[in-house]
């Protein structure tokens, strides 16, 4: 079976959070294939202690998806204080070909296009995505799943860090599917009560619908009147309302913007503007189209606005508009130049921790390797770019653990499901299969 083939029916997506089927990034042709190991969101530990413990394993997938694309180069991107990674990662035999690229601890390193930039010294253009430029780039978790792949098991768990607010932060394998509940109780519990759960980073990830997906890199639990928690629950009317009263065009959110940086035409400051004063029919169409260029890094809001105006969060509601009423994207310009201070305005990590008072939290999360036990899992047939999976399977039904349970139709972008645990499938809606151990 060919390899592109075998990593589709396994069900790979992107690991990193976006969740991109792996086959279609397998299917192109490329120059250079590129290892996202930076881990730029604050208290994650995933992707350190997989390149640690699973340095092979990552070099093959990475081996594997250069021999897919016809890529004479492979890079794998990692920060620079990741020291037993890089130990683990130099040690692997059959490393040829193959280059490690140290990055220093900022933010958002491992957004895609910044990372290509650094890694490469090309832009990718407006509106355009790395392979535009000849390049790949697939999450550490991503390559090790698609050596698993070629041996023929499919993604049936998840590796993930909890942590936050519990007794006993550490990075562990999910089942997929299985309840947040149940993975901070593997963490020890909360200590915090109420509390609220973040499935993702301090900066990008939302808050949690109550399960792990192929998706979750985290899960961090956090007080309910805490700084983030209170941010990301604020109503969009209430950031245009306070946009209105409060934005002081100051900028900042514009010249620390990464795409603005690599020379996108994105202008945060510029979009506040247009919101706080402007008439909404007197905008400029490109003004607003500009919300197509945005990577929802959050740091526009959560670190740059003095007033912690929240632009990020302005500029998602006119994507999503954008995007329901079928705009096309208008800015594509290809030859871009990053900002001559570029180098100097990308802020550390330890400032984002520090700004939202996560130092209590910044701890080791060290990975417990042998799966978490759970009595039952609700899949949702949702969980990658493109359209839903349908189900395999009817109530009722006994399944076997890695058994496909669900499928995208012919021709459609996606990926499989199969059985994270072995059980009886106990509901199937139009948003998820439960299957009881």
């Amino acid at each position: 079976m060919d390899i592109v083939e075998q990593v589709r029916r396994a069900g790979v997506v992107g690991a990193g959070g976006a969740g991109f089927p792996t086959w279609r990034k397998m299917s192109a042709r490329a120059e250079c294939v590129i290892a996202n190991g930076s881990e730029c969101e604050p208290l994650l530990r995933v992707d350190q202690q997989l390149m640690t413990v699973f340095a092979c394993e990552l070099v093959e997938g990475m081996q594997i998806v250069m021999r897919a694309t016809g890529a004479a180069r492979g890079i794998i991107a990692l920060k620079e204080k990741y020291h037993r990674a890089v130990t683990a990662l130099e040690g692997c035999p059959g490393r040829d070909g193959i280059l490690l690229h140290l990055l220093e601890n900022y933010y958002p390193a491992g957004d895609e296009q910044a990372l290509v930039c650094d890694v490469l010294g090309r832009i990718v253009p407006e509106g355009g995505i790395p392979i535009d430029i000849g390049v790949v780039v697939q999450n550490v978790g991503t390559l090790i799943n698609v050596a698993r792949a070629a041996r023929g098991e499919p993604v049936t768990h998840r590796w993930l860090t909890v942590t936050g607010a519990v007794r006993e932060p550490k990075t562990i394998v999910a089942p997929v599917g299985m309840s947040a509940a149940d993975a901070v109780a593997a963490a020890g519990g909360a200590t915090v009560a109420p509390h609220a759960v973040i499935d993702g980073g301090p900066m990008m990830g939302i808050e949690s619908d109550g399960v792990v997906r192929k998706t979750t890199t985290s899960l961090i639990v956090l007080p309910e009147d805490h700084r983030i928690i209170r941010y990301k629950r604020k109503p969009i009317d209430l950031d245009v309302k306070i946009a209105r009263s409060a934005c002081e065009g100051c900028r900042f959110c514009t010249d620390l913007c990464p795409r603005f940086l690599l020379g996108h035409r994105l202008e945060p400051h510029a979009i506040m503007g247009a919101v706080a004063y402007a008439d909404p029919a007197e905008v400029d169409p490109a003004l607003v189209a500009q919300a197509y260029l945005c990577c929802q890094c959050g740091l526009c809001g959560m670190y740059a606005c003095p007033t912690m105006l929240s632009p990020e969060r302005v500029i998602r509601a006119f994507a999503d508009r954008l995007k329901a009423a079928k705009a096309p994207p208008l800015h594509r310009r290809t030859r871009l130049e990053a900002h001559p201070e570029r180098d100097w305005r990308r802020p550390p990590v330890p400032g984002l921790v520090s700004r939202f008072e996560l130092e209590a939290y910044d701890v080791d999360a060290p990975l417990a390797e042998t799966p978490v036990a759970v009595g039952a899992v609700s899949i949702p047939l949702k969980q990658h770019v493109g359209v839903p999976c349908v189900p395999l399977v009817k109530v009722g039904d006994r399944v076997a653990a890695a058994q496909p349970i669900a499928d995208v139709p012919e021709g459609a972008l996606g990926a499989p499901l199969h059985a994270s645990i072995a059980g009886v499938v106990s509901a199937v809606t139009e948003k998820a299969i439960a299957i009881r151990a």
